[in-house]
């Protein structure tokens, strides 16, 4: 049968919730992080409205792909996106734990 409107209720908030204290916070401090200084306000900006555009994306589109695809297919995407992010993260990302943002410039701008 159909889930309880309860349960619904209290899976999305427990996403939210775990989300909040994981994988949420790291866009908002890449983004604080990465950019020079001379260019950090215009770059946070775009990059502010990339987020969001991005979320009005998914969510504008949701119903559709999921009655194109399927729900499977869907949830199976998502999975896929998140496995890649996390990927991203511990591969490229550098440690910027205890550096100062010009350190974290610096680090940045070394040649690999």
């Amino acid at each position: 049968g159909e889930p309880s409107s309860a349960a619904v209720l209290a899976c999305v908030v427990a996403f939210v919730g775990f989300y909040q204290i994981g994988f949420g916070p790291v866009t908002w401090l890449i983004l604080s992080e990465i950019f020079p200084l001379k260019v950090r306000s215009t770059a946070l900006s775009i990059g502010t409205l990339s987020n969001f555009a991005s979320n009005f994306l998914v969510s504008a589109l949701f119903e559709v792909e999921r009655e194109f695809v399927g729900e499977a297919a869907l949830f199976a995407q998502f999975a896929l996106i998140a496995a890649f992010a996390v990927w991203f993260e511990s591969a490229v990302v550098p440690e910027t734990r205890g550096l100062s943002l010009e350190e974290i410039e610096a680090k940045l701008n070394e040649p690999e």
